[in-house]
């Protein structure tokens, strides 16, 4: 089946979900959209797709479903009820959830999937939205084989990066992800304490920066050093990733852990570290502002904090 002809519905428009809309408009799929706030759905209109007031009635014709939400609970809310879409869901559409969520929730997902007679697939991607734009997020695959390949042509469109087949679970795709989550927040905030470490002994930025670059040669997560380095962290509209984001992230790699017999002391350490950066009111920075807990908890005050 052609990309003219393959019905795709995408469900959430957020700063990574819209990017990722865009580009499967640009391909040429015919494409019908859901959002809670539906004045974000007004470019993808101008743009030719097609919008529905409720998630049950965007899927009602779709070959492949893509969904980018928020956590566990909107994921599950979105679903269900009278307007879910598992109340529209034709039977034999793939259904990938790009959303950072719980293994169990996943394991539940694809469960109500099977008695709708749909397919159930993990997608989950890794990548800032300026990546996403550009069409080069990787992609992390679980689900029944039949089913990823149907929605693979899709997949690509904003997966320029690469597509790992994780396998046939699709909770395992989830648990990948949050790997990826945690060795990049684990990063973030290793930097800051160095920073830290380093500023306490009067020791310029640029030279910790220089040292930094030794070990870390990753373009994504050395523009995150940079933020920490600078204490730069703006997070731009439809851009970056909220502190909240990352903080319900933390929760569900400690959760996760939790179900198998797993202590993450890391994460717990990164768990306090975001709810500080909270109590410092700072929740609207992108969440590389991980990385200032250290600085923060050190005495060293934001520069918008210090005084004049």
């Amino acid at each position: 089946m052609s990309s003219s002809q393959l019905k795709v519905t995408f469900l959430g428009l957020g700063s990574m979900g819209s990017a990722m809309a865009r580009n499967i408009l640009k391909k040429g799929f015919q494409l019908t959209i859901w959002s809670r706030t539906i004045s974000k759905a007004e470019e993808f209109v101008n743009a030719g797709a097609r919008v529905e007031k409720s998630a049950r009635e965007a899927v009602a014709d779709a070959d492949i479903i893509v969904s980018c939400l928020f956590d566990d609970k909107s994921c599950l809310d979105t679903a269900q009820g009278e307007n879910g879409y598992l109340k529209g869901i034709k039977k034999g559409a793939v259904h990938v959830n790009t959303t950072t969520i719980g293994p169990n929730i996943a394991n539940q997902l694809e469960k109500l999937h099977e008695e709708h007679g749909a397919y159930y697939v993990t997608g989950t991607v890794l990548g800032r939205p300026d990546v996403a734009n550009a069409g080069q997020l990787r992609s992390f695959l679980g689900g029944k084989h039949e089913a990823i390949e149907r929605a693979r042509p899709v997949v690509e469109t904003y997966s320029g990066g690469s597509i790992i087949v994780v396998g046939e679970n699709p909770a395992h795709a989830n648990v990948i992800k949050l790997s990826a989550n945690m060795v990049l927040a684990a990063n973030i905030s290793l930097f800051g304490q160095v920073y830290a470490f380093n500023e306490r002994w009067g020791i310029d930025n640029d030279v910790t920066h220089e040292l930094l670059k030794i070990f870390y040669s990753h373009p994504g997560l050395l523009k995150y050093e940079e933020a920490v380095r600078t204490r730069n962290y703006e997070k731009e509209e439809g851009q970056g990733f909220a502190v909240e984001g990352g903080l319900k992230d933390v929760n569900t790699m400690l959760n996760t852990g939790d179900q198998v017999g797993v202590p993450l002391p890391f994460c717990s350490t990164m768990r306090e570290q975001f709810v500080s950066v909270l109590g410092h009111d700072l929740k609207d920075k992108e969440w590389s502002v991980l990385g200032d807990a250290a600085r923060l908890n050190a005495g060293l005050p934001m520069p918008s904090q210090k005084k004049k």
